[in-house]
């Protein structure tokens, strides 16, 4: 028998229910985050869609993407770039390797180029 146990993580999502699911195995040590991105990626088109209709803000912010949790922690894992922390946002430098990555790997989650 298995020593793993699986962790449900529940937060705020785009669709009000679904959480990001963890499985960690305490006897390898191994473990995967799991989570239905569908929602975030309907909701990052009808973003797009509604820019088309309505034109884009010249002025101000605008959201650059739509990115689930599961993806965040991918993107840690593989390119060492911690979307959740308070420093991220200080270093522009990081907001173009993110706008990188997403180009290359998360194209439908992006509203903005």
């Amino acid at each position: 028998m298995s020593n793993s146990s699986e962790i449900k993580f529940r937060g705020k999502q785009a669709d009000g229910k679904d959480g990001m699911k963890a499985t960690f195995d305490l006897e390898t040590g191994d473990g995967y985050f799991k989570q239905d991105v569908s929602k975030f990626i309907d909701q990052a088109k009808l973003d797009r869609e509604k820019q088309e209709h309505f034109g884009i803000n010249k002025g101000g912010y605008r959201k650059l993407a739509t990115i689930p949790d599961v993806v965040a922690l991918k993107i840690l894992e593989d390119h060492h770039l911690d979307l959740h922390s308070p420093e991220f946002m200080s270093d522009s430098n990081n907001l173009k390797k993110l706008k990188t990555i997403l180009h290359m790997e998360y194209r439908s989650l992006l509203v903005n180029n």
